[in-house]
């Protein structure tokens, strides 16, 4: 349980961190010390790798798992 509520947080700050580097981009537009747009992406980047190494981690251990209905793991 406490994977899946990582994997919706870390989703979560990922979107915080793609609509920081949107406001920074068009507040910043045109300054030459305007980097935070850079930084901004950055920590997004990092954030998907985090959240990418979670479900990874998660199927591996089987604590995560497909669960939609249209799948059907008897056929693998």
């Amino acid at each position: 349980m406490f994977l899946k509520f990582l994997v919706v947080i870390l989703f979560l700050a990922n979107l915080v961190a793609l609509g920081s580097a949107l406001f920074a981009l068009l507040n910043d537009e045109g300054r030459e010390e305007g980097k935070r747009t850079a930084k901004f992406l950055l920590i997004r980047v990092s954030l998907a790798a985090a959240l990418l190494v979670v479900i990874l981690y998660g199927f591996y251990t089987g604590e995560l798992g497909v669960g939609v209905p249209w799948y059907d793991a008897s056929r693998q």
